[in-house]
């Protein structure tokens, strides 16, 4: 393996982790389109713009660190001063690969299931708290959904971790003419 393997799976690996941050901007624009209709389209419009653009920047680089890494390489020039001697690591990139999906995978989890226990629980207040006419009209179900996906997203990860890795190298398989 030659440091540009290296540069290549640790972008990969890195893209890989964004792809959470990717699914994640979806819902405040499904939000905003609803708010289109129920509130002033002037600031919806607003919002949605800017939930596009912050999908689109996160979806961007996400296809530019696992798509075209090689190309990233060599733009940012981060082998310019190594060598071209090998580096001797035993280990296969779809193992790496596997790796890096699974150490996500567990770091979505750990952070995600703390937030949903807590938006759980005060799902479970309002719905407490109605029972006894006492509580607010609304609740706000979106952090709760949004923690719930980050826990589906993370259970996704550890599950299908190869199928995850197969698309990898497969991508990279097509672009490279193989």
């Amino acid at each position: 393996m030659k440091a540009k393997d290296l540069f290549t799976i640790i972008l990969k690996v890195f893209g890989i982790y964004l792809i959470k941050e990717v699914l994640l901007s979806i819902p405040p624009i499904l939000s905003n389109l609803h708010q289109m209709l129920d509130i002033s389209a002037d600031f919806a419009l607003f919002s949605l713009f800017v939930s596009l653009l912050v999908f689109g920047l996160y979806f961007g680089i996400v296809c530019l660190l696992l798509f075209k890494t090689a190309w990233l390489v060599s733009k940012l020039q981060l082998t310019s001063n190594l060598s071209e001697e090998p580096l001797v690591v035993n280990l296969h990139r779809s193992s790496v690969y596997t790796i890096a999906i699974i150490i996500s995978g567990i770091l979505i989890l750990t952070f995600a299931i703390p937030q949903f226990v807590r938006h759980f629980y005060a799902w479970y207040q309002f719905v407490d708290s109605r029972k006894s006419m006492f509580g607010a009209e609304h609740f706000d179900y979106s952090r709760l959904f949004t923690s719930l996906s980050e826990v589906l997203i993370g259970l996704l990860f550890l599950g299908n971790q190869r199928t995850i890795v197969n698309f990898i190298e497969s991508r990279r398989r097509q672009s490279n003419g193989l």
